[in-house]
């Protein structure tokens, strides 16, 4: 007598019984996973939103990750964050009914190109001159970090590559551009206000500026228009009563609590000119999806946002005994069930944390093999067979 997968039917049977409504995770021949778009190219902190397409699967549902350690974050809906640091760096996404089929997107991180001029508002008499200096930030190793110099108004003055400006035998509003060399589209302007008799201005630098509470930022002032024998000093205060600190040097002390203030430069020589800047000051909030449903020994996408900040990365952290998780969030439990708890954490303010409460399920079957598969006996005899399960996380004896 001759027995052929007897035994494998009635184990399946009984695998299926133990974790209803989970599928063998076997998708239809001709099934697929697409991202789109699969290459792209974003700023430092900048984000792109990514989509899945995913055919011959009834309830198309993917996971997103982020490889490199570092490489940014990816949330549920696909949306990327590029990180602070330049790089290339990819993006899976993974079916959850079959974690053979994936897709890779590869995004290049680079810099964003700026150029900050200052002063940003000065005035002289006729033929006076103004020192201008200019900043590029956000280039390249090997891209020039000059600046070209010009004067919009034919007839408004010149400027030498030193950022040098004389201005004209006559009166008006001009104006100073710094272009950056490397690219020439990033440029910033200065305006200047030529007097026939001198006019105290006062220019304060950055104009808005953001940090988190408790934080610091610093200002400057540049006072243009002051003759022999005055100050070309500034005296520093904040507006608003409780909206932190500011000392001689411009170094701005945020409060306590969020909220928008405003820095004050004034001028020593003449106390009625000065120029306000804005501090915007927020409060470091982290917040995360949870509870989340996940199989043992298969990795699932975690997502965690932080906002109040422009450093938005995330610090994770788990129990040994519950799984693993790399820097970009993603799970993958131990071959453990019931409730894990995971910790996310704000790089940008560690006392900020938020847990995400992962529910493990019982892993879930690929495939069993019977053995022997087939076999021969003798009407009357005994014969053993044995079944070895195939899930995420191994090959194991049935029953283990």
């Amino acid at each position: 007598m001759q027995v052929h997968g007897i035994a494998a039917l009635a184990f399946l049977t009984a695998a299926s019984a133990v974790a209803p409504g989970c599928s063998p995770g076997v998708m239809p021949a001709g099934a697929s996973v697409t991202v789109s778009p699969h290459q792209t190219t974003v700023g430092l902190r900048g984000t792109v939103a990514f989509t899945a397409t995913v055919t011959g699967e009834p309830t198309p549902n993917v996971t997103w990750s982020v490889p490199e350690p570092g490489g940014g974050t990816v949330d549920a809906s696909g949306k990327y964050t590029a990180p602070a640091n330049t790089g290339t760096f990819h993006i899976v996404v993974t079916s959850v009914a079959d974690r053979s089929l994936s897709d890779t997107a590869t995004v290049t991180v680079m810099p964003v190109i700026a150029v900050n001029l200052v002063p940003k508002n000065a005035s002289t008499t006729t033929g006076g001159t103004i020192a201008f200096s200019a900043t590029v930030s956000g280039t390249t190793s090997g891209q020039s970090t000059a600046v070209k110099w010009s004067v919009q108004e034919p007839g408004g003055g010149a400027v030498d590559a030193a950022g040098l400006y004389v201005a004209p035998a006559s009166t008006g509003t001009f104006h100073v551009i710094a272009a950056s060399v490397a690219d020439p589209t990033k440029n910033d302007v200065a305006t200047v206000a030529v007097t026939a008799t001198p006019v105290i201005m006062v220019s304060l630098s950055p104009k808005t500026a953001a940090t988190t509470t408790g934080g610091a930022l610093t200002f400057s002032a540049v006072v243009t228009g002051t003759v022999a024998g005055q100050s070309p000093g500034v005296t520093w205060s904040v507006q608003e009563v409780g909206g932190g600190t500011v000392d001689t040097s411009g170094h701005y002390t945020a409060p306590a609590t969020a909220g928008t203030f405003h820095v004050i430069a004034t001028s020593v020589a003449d106390t009625t000119k000065r120029d306000i800047a804005t501090a915007t000051v927020t409060s470091v909030v982290i917040s995360a999806v949870s509870p989340v449903n996940a199989f043992a020994c298969e990795p699932v996408q975690l997502t965690a946002t932080v906002t109040g900040t422009s450093d938005t990365v995330v610090l994770w952290s788990v129990p040994a005994a519950c799984g693993t998780i790399t820097a970009a969030g993603v799970f993958t439990p131990a071959r453990v069930t019931g409730t894990c708890l995971v910790t996310a954490q704000a790089h940008a303010d560690l006392t900020k944390q938020a847990t995400i409460t992962v529910n493990v399920a019982l892993e879930r079957v690929l495939s069993v093999a019977v053995l022997p598969a087939s076999a021969t006996v003798v009407q009357g005899a005994a014969l053993a067979f044995a079944a070895n399960v195939t899930t995420a996380c191994g090959t194991f004896p049935a029953g283990q």
